[in-house]
């Protein structure tokens, strides 16, 4: 049993936390933009995505929150968080983009005497909003940690609370992982016709 409980340990948070870079680009400018693989989280009925993000150049370096659904973000839209010494923390988001996303569909044939139908996908609305992260908020999310998430949607918002901080922690070993990919030098981008 005391052999057991270390690995189901280490498991567990390989399987929770952010263990590579989703993206490393060098945008004009000399700005180096880095994100971590995403995390998914279910807030009521709808699904998130989060990825920590940060924006490096020689002048400056500062850190955002980027969350991803179908569910509808509106432009200006705000993120609350509780976190664990219930403090409350807002956000606003500075930036969202709709894009769009296959989704899976099923039509029923009519008329048929069994349940059949046709699965297809159709394209939907996929909403990615920026929320900036100031050196002293990432740091009262690193310490205290999260436990509750309110989201606007709309006039009304989605809501969640935990028992344990997933997303602080998810937060604070991203922008771990992030500051290391920062002290590698980034790789240089080939041209397609390079060594062909």
């Amino acid at each position: 049993m005391k052999i057991l409980l270390p690995f189901t340990l280490i498991f567990f948070l390989s399987c929770s936390t952010p263990n590579k870079v989703s993206w490393d680009n060098t945008k004009e400018d000399n700005v180096r933009h880095i994100g971590s693989k995403s995390i998914e989280k279910k807030i009521d009925n709808a699904t998130y995505s989060f990825n920590l993000t940060v924006f490096s150049s020689e002048q400056q370096k500062y850190y955002c929150l980027l969350i991803g659904s179908i569910w509808r973000i509106e432009n200006n839209g705000i993120v609350l968080f509780k976190l664990g010494n219930e403090e409350t923390i807002k956000l606003t988001a500075n930036n969202t983009n709709i894009g769009k996303v296959d989704w899976p569909s099923y039509s029923p044939i009519i008329g048929s005497k069994t349940t059949s139908g046709v699965m297809s996908t159709e394209k939907i609305d996929y909403y990615s909003s920026i929320y900036f992260l100031q050196d002293d908020i990432m740091n009262k999310i690193e310490t205290y940690g999260i436990k509750k998430i309110r989201i606007q949607f709309g006039t009304t918002y989605k809501e969640q609370t935990w028992e344990r901080d997933r997303l602080g922690k998810y937060i604070k070993l991203s922008h771990e992982l992030l500051e290391q990919q920062l002290n590698t030098p980034p790789k240089k981008s080939k041209s397609i016709e390079q060594d062909f």
